[in-house]
């Protein structure tokens, strides 16, 4: 498994509004990988990859595969390829296994055991989300309505995760707590199987 990954804003592993952690960060985060996402609106910040990614994609020629085995059995062919047989310019025309031997071996295998999600939690916790309440006297985080109370209508709140009781924690600006409501939406069980949100 990597220790980390870049990503561009796009969903799934971005929120273009960035207005709240993405769901598969946490995922990410749970699996002990480092979620990385490039700057809003710079694609340059990826280029490599992106061109790579279409390269890897047109080589494999995954729209002929006729199953997820399949596909998996072409990129791995085509990455094999791209680092034992393909001489790199920029490098004396060199393969880039000759010159990075790391390349196979395997940073951390894969072990299902490995899925923490306090990791998760507390890379959510970090976070503070600075919402409007409504007139009715709710506010939304992840697309959920929370019943704030109309007391509070028209003002600012600060919402943070509070990992102990898996809740949300609702502040006022002067930082006194408003409420505190549990959101089961962030199990265990969700987390892994990325239904959070569904």
């Amino acid at each position: 498994m990597p220790l980390a990954i870049r990503t561009d804003n796009g969903e799934p592993f971005g929120v273009p509004t960035r207005d709240v952690v993405p769901i598969m960060s946490l995922w990410l985060v749970a699996w002990g990988i480092t979620p990385i996402l490039n700057r809003p609106r710079r694609p340059q910040d990826n280029a490599k990859v992106e061109s790579n990614q279409g390269t890897a994609s047109r080589w494999a020629e995954v729209h002929k595969c006729q199953s997820l085995e399949q596909m998996q059995q072409h990129l791995d062919e085509v990455c094999a390829l791209q680092r034992d047989h393909f001489p790199v310019k920029r490098i004396g025309r060199a393969c880039r296994s000759e010159l990075s031997k790391e390349l196979y071996t395997p940073a951390r295998p894969f072990q299902q055991a490995v899925f923490d999600e306090q990791k998760a939690y507390d890379y959510l916790a970090k976070a503070v989300y600075p919402r409007k309440v409504s007139l009715g006297g709710t506010t939304s985080i992840y697309s959920k309505p929370f019943q704030v109370g109309t007391q509070h209508k028209g003002k600012i709140v600060f919402v943070k995760f509070d990992p102990s009781n898996i809740a949300w924690l609702f502040f006022d600006q002067q930082g006194n707590l408003l409420k505190s409501i549990p959101d089961p939406r962030f199990s265990r069980e969700n987390l892994f199987n990325l239904t959070v949100c569904q």
